[in-house]
This record gives C-alpha cells, structure tokens and sequence, in this order.
C-alpha cells in the first residue's frame, strides 16, 4: 500500500536541540511472519524500516547495505561502521525506548525510539525519532 511517511528526528549535541521534520511517500507491506517493512527514499537513497512480528525491534537499512543497517531493540547497544560520502566512521547505539502503536485514527501507525550515539566510548548525542505512517 502506498503511503506517507513524517519522520521527525530530534537530536541534542553539546545541550543544544536541533529538530529536523522529513514528509516521504513510500510503500507499505506486512511480511510473511506478522511484521512490516516501509519502503521509501531519500536524496535517492533507497531506506527500509522493517518492524519485527512482535513490535519490539526496528531494523533501518539503508541503500541496501544490511551490514550497514541501525537496530533499535530496547536496551540494546550495537556498534557499525556508519559509511558516509566522507568515510566510515565507528559509531555506537545504545536504545533506551522502542514503541510502535498501530491504534490511531489519522494514521497507520506510529515508531517512537529513543537512543544515544557514542564514538570510541564517548557520548556524541541523544536522540529521539518519530515516524508516521498513514494512508495515501
């Protein structure tokens, strides 16, 4: 199903807030196993959100590069190698919040997450995304 896709990404550096609002329109499918995956891109970039069956793990992959993908699972820490037009840069997520409710009115469905990104064991940032999901 095709759909449009709000993300609104807050991220607080050095005790400052910046917020950046993204609209997308994207395609919407369940998975043979109960869960979900979005599909759309960005800059030309191709994104996928897949949700796990029990709503407890968000998997973002990016130009279809799975080691380079971001795992959100509550109170999980994972590290990559984040590849980016200047480089590569070693990086570490640690998710403090995952929620996804499927019970709205004006829309599909709703990610929240919450993490930390650290680089050689040192904090960089706290950050906060939410995603909307709703029909075309």
């Amino acid at each position: 199903m095709r759909v449009n896709i709000e993300l609104e990404t807050s991220q607080t550096l050095d005790d400052e807030t910046e917020v950046f609002t993204e609209y997308e329109t994207g395609i919407l499918r369940k998975t043979m196993d109960g869960g979900i995956i979005i599909t759309y891109f960005d800059d030309g970039v191709h994104n996928e959100i897949l949700l796990d069956q029990d709503f407890t793990e968000v998997k973002v992959v990016r130009d279809f590069d799975e080691d380079n993908a971001f795992l959100y699972r509550e109170n999980y820490h994972h590290a990559l190698a984040y590849k980016t037009e200047a480089g590569t840069m070693d990086l570490e997520f640690h998710t403090k919040l995952v929620e996804i409710d499927c019970i709205h009115q004006d829309s599909l469905l709703h990610i929240h997450l919450k993490y930390s990104i650290f680089q050689f064991g040192h904090p960089v940032s706290d950050n906060e995304v939410r995603i909307k999901v709703a029909k075309m």
